[in-house]
């Protein structure tokens, strides 16, 4: 097993990164800090604004949350690879190109065909058993938000999220543990972990499947830009899915 699951990880193409573990640690803990201050900060802003008690009091929660965590993030992912004397293309392999593209894309339209039918799958089963579970706070506001709410939230969503969320979970967590040693319990604690930080427990184990694939390209391409192909493409699904209210309840 042990074997079987090293001939498919092995690739050729991702190089030894060499993270320094105190500044792997140092990175985590500063994005997990900065995303709580940016929260506290942004709700303070909205109640002394009153932005947080008007109409448009979800939408600014969500933009807000979504930069909480997009501009700290790029700028902590900046001086780490920094600190390694990297940028983001020699250090995480972030360079635009037609092969990965392809990559990419291919994945994306994988991962659509597996991940949101498992979903769906799961929702279902949940009604089943009595659980009634909720959508996304995200994917119930998307369907009924204005034009130009869904348009900000979505190029927020789609583009720099998928930037941050692979250069942490891909770019530095998986590389850390693979070259730590672990590649196992780095392929499946990098992907678990990116599930968790969703916060949805309908789509924990597809996001966790999604995160196993991008892990898996991300070794054999040795290009994060062919993740944050895979990933955009697949947040782009998401967003038109709610945005079209497909699969929703109505709920008046």
């Amino acid at each position: 097993m042990t074997h079987a699951l090293h001939r498919l990880l092995q690739g050729p193409g991702l190089p030894a990164r060499h993270w320094r573990p105190e500044e792997v640690v140092r990175l985590v803990v500063g994005v997990l800090l900065a995303v709580a201050a940016s929260g506290i900060a942004a709700e303070l802003a909205l109640r002394a604004t009153g932005l947080g008690s008007g109409p448009d009091a979800t939408f600014w929660r969500l933009m807000l949350g979504l930069l909480g965590l997009q501009a700290p993030g790029m700028a902590m992912v900046h001086l780490f690879l920094r600190s390694h004397g990297h940028g983001w293309a020699s250090g995480l392999g972030l360079r635009p190109g037609l092969v990965p593209a392809a990559w990419g894309a291919a994945l994306a339209v994988a991962a659509v065909m597996v991940t949101y039918p498992l979903e769906h799958g799961i929702m279902e089963l949940l009604k089943a058993i009595g659980r009634s579970p909720e959508p996304q706070a995200s994917v119930q506001f998307l369907r009924k938000a204005a034009p130009w709410q869904q348009a900000i939230l979505g190029l927020l969503a789609v583009g720099p999220a998928a930037v941050v969320e692979e250069a942490l979970f891909r770019g530095v967590l998986y590389s850390a543990g693979r070259d730590a040693g672990h590649r196992g319990w780095a392929w499946l604690g990098s992907s678990l972990l990116f599930g968790m930080a969703h916060g949805h427990g309908p789509t924990l184990v597809p996001l966790t499947l999604l995160g196993l694939g991008l892990a898996w390209a991300y070794e054999r391409t040795g290009s994060l830009f062919a993740c944050c192909v895979a990933h955009a493409g697949f947040n782009m699904v998401g967003l038109l899915v709610a945005v079209l209210g497909l699969g929703l309840d109505e709920r008046g």
